[in-house]
């Protein structure tokens, strides 16, 4: 790794960090307000909608020498809107707020990739670069967690919302001076203007059964990701956990994803990216529907910690298949892409709403063991349907 890309990475690690000292908070924080579960878990899921409505248009506007202008102005909404948390005393306010953030998240995300893509070193490997980046976002979230927790354990939820708020400011100073002046290198492959992603391509490339399989994969992994991280700090505080505690849960959960990631290419090469990406994801489910049986910090640290190795696993083998099953030649590459990053923020929506409306009726409890036997044998009826319709197109030529 050369000194730029650090130098590069260490801004966007400051915006996760930011980040995920605010949103391991919100589900007490609005569980203190005295919110239906339900209800918490449809206005978390905004921020996932809007983080979706603002990739395209903000991946649009990019341009490289712009870009660090956009960034900026999109982290210091970041931190306005993690200031106004702490004013948010009611559900609408909320809603409000975390709209306006999850915006302003998407905006950062999409943005700060492209940005990141195009001003590596023309020594750096690309492949490792990318390697690092979501590396490095792991450990963003696994710090954020952790201190987000403890800041509130000790000095309350509004000072915490703004303390994250500060880091905005800390994140654009990191990308201001940290980096110079060098634009993309000669030759570097640009974008192609009728590769724009657009809603009827999205839906041809859907038709593709390579990639429909590996869009549901991503779908379900990052429903199942987003129902156990919301409901499992709920679940700790049902329990007696303190606020530090859940963040300690969450960040070892994020921590094992940003180990495990580097070297599941080998248990990938060993067993196969289909069996993992299909089998893996139950297996996290059975792992997550261990948890209502403890009411000990260790005992649920463990069961969380080892349903994150799973996942880091399937995340691994799904992004193999994307790239050897999903030819070019049939799926333009950054279309591909785009519509599999798109399936993980539908996942991300879903699986929030779909956990508050179990929690409901079945209790907290319940989201971990219904919602992940539902989401599994969801999971498998979309898969059959995803082959048979294979099936069915390879026929048809045929006669």
């Amino acid at each position: 790794m050369t000194l730029g890309t650090v130098k590069l990475l260490l801004p966007i690690v400051a915006v996760t960090i930011q980040s995920n000292s605010a949103s391991t908070l919100i589900p007490p924080y609005l569980h203190e307000l005295r919110l239906p579960v339900a209800a918490i878990g449809s206005l978390i899921s905004l921020g996932p909608v809007f983080a979706l409505v603002s990739r395209l248009p903000m991946g649009m506007a990019y341009n490289w020498s712009r870009a660090r202008t956009l960034i900026a102005l999109a982290v210091l909404a970041m931190g306005l809107t993690n200031f106004l948390y702490s004013f948010a005393g009611d559900g609408m306010t909320f809603a409000l707020v975390h709209a306006l953030n999850g915006f302003a998240y998407g905006a950062v995300t999409t943005l700060y990739m492209a940005f990141y893509v195009d001003s590596l070193a023309p020594e750096e490997n690309r492949n490792h670069a990318m390697g690092y980046y979501v590396g490095s976002l792991a450990l963003g979230y696994s710090t954020g967690n952790f201190f987000g927790g403890l800041i509130a354990d000790h000095w309350g939820y509004a000072l915490t919302f703004q303390l994250a708020a500060l880091l905005s400011l800390v994140s654009v100073g990191l990308l201001w001076l940290l980096h110079g002046s060098s634009a993309p290198a000669e030759g570097a492959p640009k974008a192609q203007a009728g590769a724009k992603l657009t809603s009827k391509n999205s839906f041809r490339a859907l038709l593709e059964p390579e990639l429909a399989a590996v869009v549901v994969v991503a779908l379900f992994l990052n429903l199942l990701h987003q129902m156990s991280n919301v409901f499992i700090s709920l679940y700790g505080l049902a329990v007696g956990m303190s606020l530090t505690q859940i963040g300690v849960i969450r960040a070892a959960y994020a921590g094992c994803n940003a180990v495990t990631r580097p070297i599941s290419g080998h248990i990938v090469n060993k067993f196969g990216h289909k069996n993992l990406s299909y089998f893996g994801l139950p297996l996290q489910s059975a792992i997550l529907m261990l948890i209502p049986l403890f009411t000990g910090f260790g005992t649920i640290l463990f069961v969380y910690v080892a349903s994150s190795l799973m996942r880091a696993i399937v995340v691994v083998a799904n992004a193999v298949g994307l790239v050897q099953d999903v030819p070019e030649s049939k799926v333009q590459r950054g279309l591909a892409s785009g519509v599999y990053n798109a399936s993980g923020d539908l996942g991300n929506i879903l699986g929030p709403s779909v956990g508050g409306l179990i929690a409901h009726a079945m209790g907290i409890g319940g989201v971990f063991v219904v919602g992940s036997l539902g989401s599994t044998l969801l999971f498998f009826l979309v898969i059959w349907l995803v082959r048979r319709i294979s099936n069915n197109a390879e026929i048809r030529p045929a006669l």
